[in-house]
């Protein structure tokens, strides 16, 4: 198994590490577990087209293991009133239209290669830095103005980039001009 891969298997991994310490009142764990997560995040890519490593499956688990990340934050930090209901709603319906939209790319195109935008990546940064900032807050490390604002550029973030990914998804999928 390629290093990138074992990274990205990590960070799943991480996942209930976090949400078990989280809902069993072990912040300094849940957080130290998040910004692991958060981390493997940034390198396995970088190590992977650093490396020469990209694989077709790296490039579909990466995101799933993203996917699952900040869904399951959004939703303990929801289910806990750190986050508001409305943000996860928002978080849910981008991931929806990503996913939707690779499964009906995949459908008509045949092609599985996920190809992740900036504004994507902006937007996984943003999201990972606001879910930190509210653990932090949770725990008067940080201010809470400052974490909720954090929050609100995350979700602005993800909203822009749902929108990008299904502008970018519909432009893919519209039948091409027959040049004569």
């Amino acid at each position: 198994m390629s290093l990138p891969n074992f990274l990205t298997f990590l960070r799943i991994f991480l996942i209930p590490t976090f949400a078990t310490a989280y809902l069993y009142g072990h912040p300094a764990l849940a957080l130290a577990a998040f910004l692991g997560a958060g981390i493997t995040d940034a390198l396995d890519g970088w190590l992977a087209r650093r490396s020469n490593q990209q694989t077709e499956f790296g490039s579909i688990l990466d995101p799933a293991a993203d996917k699952l990340l900040m869904l399951t934050s959004f939703g303990l930090l929801t289910y806990t009133s750190l986050m508001p209901l409305w943000a996860l709603i928002i978080a849910v319906s981008r991931e929806v239209f990503v996913v939707g939209g690779w499964v009906i790319r995949h459908m008509v195109t045949s092609s599985s290669k996920v190809v992740p935008s900036l504004l994507g990546k902006a937007t996984t940064l943003a999201q990972v830095a606001a879910v930190s900032a509210l653990l932090l807050g949770r725990q008067g490390v940080m201010p809470a103005n400052a974490a909720t604002w954090l929050l609100y550029a995350a979700i602005l973030l993800t909203a822009l980039s749902g929108l990008d990914y299904l502008y970018r998804g519909l432009k893919e999928l519209q039948p091409r001009a027959v040049s004569r």
